[in-house]
């Protein structure tokens, strides 16, 4: 007769199993150890109850046998003991779900977690990302945190490309993180020693920028320093040059950034002689630059030479699986940062994984850093997340949000391509896009060949 509770025993530091309303069934020996509580003093009662005890956080339990699928975190005890955590359903002889094993492995130290992550292959994406984050925090180094599958083939693009001197741009809404990738790619280039220079080219007025990225001579305009002033530009020499908002240049300066791509020099606000500078360029925009170039307001030649190479970055909402990596990693940084210890209640997870997050990851990273600071106690509760984030009417029933100002038609093309998208994604078929769109169906067919290319 086989041993099963030694088998797992042997593999795992602790079994916990409950029934299929999440009460305890089972505890391994080991429990008390990590947790604090004789495990048959659970036998019976819903494991929420010692949850709620303070005995563990987060808890997975409820969402294994609400989705009937495995579910892993990374728990914190009672006794300060770190427990990589998962919950399997598990299926009677008539295919009836009939409870949950939980299996525990305790990550608590380093050489415990790379022991683990060499030995349960499956746990490696979650782990991994928490070593690279920390490693390259304390070597100054910009990570990438991420778990799908499309922002893993924007990494591996970003990587490849870094080893390149071809100009690129960065895609992608307000807030997804093109600064970050931008100095990844920079970290990842044979250019890392020489300087990184980010400008926000919207964030400068426009009389002063040219000022700012050219540099000027002595007594080139009234208020300037005596002895001129290095551009931004040249302090980036050797280095990589990320120009952020680069929709947000006028014409004028256009044509000075041109010359800089084409001749490899610049011209010093004041002065008649070119220097000579070296630098990889990246832009970044979430503008539509083609049809800034077809209404005049961007200079075409401007735009093929930046758009070399395009990367565009997914916004979060098309990526929920990396919310609950982000608001993990972000909670440990304030948490660090504010010297204070905080920890997320499991259902604050899945709140803020199901939020459509307009503001991407700025507006997570926000949201994450309010909660850190404002809450009194160690458990951040669901009570604490704002309410426009959990109040799934409000988000179900919101308007459209303008972050910034474009051309009225611009801006209808843009919400009709995304409402055709969206519906096509949901519904498949043009009669079914039409019915949910309000419109006929051979309108749906139309706008579908439109937008989306399909025959």
């Amino acid at each position: 007769m086989v041993d099963y509770e030694a088998l797992l025993g042997s593999l795992f530091d602790i079994v916990h199993v409950t029934d299929a309303e999440g009460r305890t069934l089972h505890g391994s020996g080991r429990y008390e150890e990590f947790f604090g509580i004789d495990p048959r003093e659970m036998v019976g009662k819903p494991i929420e109850e010692f949850y709620h005890l303070g005995y563990f956080a987060p808890t997975i339990t409820m969402r294994v046998i609400r989705d009937k699928k495995k579910v892993h975190t990374i728990q914190t005890t009672r006794k300060n003991q770190k427990l990589f955590v998962e919950g399997t359903p598990i299926w009677d002889q008539d295919g009836n779900f009939s409870g949950v094993v939980h299996t525990f492995i305790d990550i608590t130290s380093q050489e415990q977690l790379q022991q683990e992550l060499n030995e349960v292959k499956y746990v490696g994406t979650v782990m991994q990302s928490e070593m690279t984050k920390e490693n390259n925090r304390q070597k100054g180094e910009t990570s990438l945190i991420y778990r799908s599958q499309s922002m893993e083939q924007v990494a591996m693009l970003a990587k490849k490309l870094s080893q390149v001197e071809s100009s690129m741009i960065l895609l992608g809404e307000s807030g997804v993180g093109k600064g970050v990738l931008a100095k990844y790619i920079h970290e990842c280039s044979p250019r890392v020693d020489k300087p990184f220079v980010h400008i926000n080219c919207g964030a400068i007025p426009e009389t002063l920028l040219e000022s700012e990225l050219f540099g000027y001579e002595k007594g080139a305009f009234t208020g300037a320093f005596k002895d001129g002033k290095a551009g931004l530009i040249e302090k980036a020499n050797g280095g990589t040059l990320f120009l952020d908002e680069i929709g947000e240049m006028s014409l004028s300066l256009q044509v000075k950034l041109l010359n800089v791509l084409q001749e490899k020099t610049i011209t010093p606000v004041g002065s008649s002689v070119s220097r000579k500078v070296d630098v990889k360029l990246i832009t970044a925009t979430n503008k539509n630059l083609r049809q800034m170039v077809k209404e005049g307001r961007f200079r075409e030649d401007l735009y093929y030479r930046i758009h070399v190479v395009p990367l565009e970055i997914p916004p979060l909402r098309e990526r929920q699986e990396e919310i609950p990596v982000l608001v993990h990693y972000f909670l440990n940084v304030f948490s660090q940062k504010y010297c204070l210890e905080r920890q997320l209640a499991d259902t604050c997870y899945r709140i803020l994984s199901e939020y459509d997050w307009p503001g991407n990851v700025r507006e997570l990273e926000n949201v994450v850093e309010r909660l850190v600071v404002t809450s009194h106690d160690v458990l951040i509760t669901p009570a604490q997340i704002p309410r426009y984030i959990h109040n799934q009417e409000y988000r179900e029933h919101k308007g459209i949000k303008v972050d910034h100002v474009m051309a009225m038609q611009e801006a209808m093309d843009e919400v009709e391509r995304q409402l055709v998208q969206r519906a096509y994604e949901q519904h498949k078929t043009t009669t079914k896009v039409a019915e949910a769109l309000g419109i006929s169906q051979p309108s749906a067919s139309r706008k579908l060949r439109k937008w989306l290319c399909t025959s």
